[in-house]
């Protein structure tokens, strides 16, 4: 019975203690309150992010082996709430919003800046424990509102009005995770990418119509929806 109350009368601090412990960890938590069961705290993320966050762990799915914790992060620019699954994989939905005021401290450093919002309708990411966090699965829906951008291309400030985005994630067969942007100005893929999460690598393929969004058409008599810029690089 005691061991029991001291379970379930942990206290919040013990989730700074394991994210301490991860010497080269990107987050960090701090200022916990709370138990490990329910609690709340600050967390930050490479710099970018520093956001309160609160969660709560319900009991019963403890007690059917099947630990799922339901979170809620917001802050300046941002707003999400979700739920994760903790065994045997760590399996995270979430929805919320993105808002420019932190997506250009992101784009800073490239001179890029914008105006609008990023809606996360949902995203689902499948992590496995046991390989570093591997990504086995990404799937969502992101719609990206639209409005001016700009940017320095050959020292020259540019500025266009982005139309409205969206983003379609989906896992595809080889474990590949395949991304497709479109807009409904537009009736073609303006982009088109494949992520290879074992190797880190990242195909794009990028639109004629694409180039032309931002400023910067793609020379020749290719038609607007053919694929006229292919990228590939490792990026983790």
């Amino acid at each position: 019975m005691i061991l029991c109350f001291a379970i379930l009368r942990a206290p919040a601090s013990l989730i700074e203690r394991i994210v301490d412990n991860q010497l080269q960890s990107s987050i960090q938590f701090s200022s916990s309150a709370g138990t490990l069961w329910q609690g709340s705290g600050t967390i930050s993320l490479n710099g970018f992010i520093n956001s309160d966050l609160s969660w709560s762990i319900p009991l019963q799915d403890i007690l059917t082996l099947n630990p799922k914790v339901l979170w809620t992060i917001e802050g300046v620019g941002l707003n999400l709430k979700g739920e994760s699954i903790v065994y045997p994989e760590v399996k995270t939905i979430a929805k919320g919003q993105i808002n420019s005021t932190l997506l250009n401290n992101v784009f800073a450093p490239y001179d890029v800046f914008l105006d609008g919002d990023l809606l996360i309708k949902k995203i689902s990411i499948t992590n496995q424990i046991e390989e570093n966090f591997k990504i086995t699965s990404l799937t969502g829906d992101l719609h990206w509102t639209g409005g001016p951008i700009r940017y320095v291309l050959s020292q020259t400030p540019i500025t266009v009005i982005s139309p409205f985005f969206q983003l379609n994630l989906s896992d595809q067969t080889g474990g590949l995770i395949h991304a497709t942007l479109d807009s409904p100005t537009h009736g073609y893929h303006l982009l088109i990418a494949t992520l290879n999460p074992t190797k880190g690598i990242l195909k794009m393929q990028v639109s004629k119509g694409f180039t032309k969004i931002f400023g910067n058409e793609w020379p020749g008599s290719a038609s607007d929806n053919q694929i006229v810029l292919e990228l590939e690089e490792r990026i983790f």
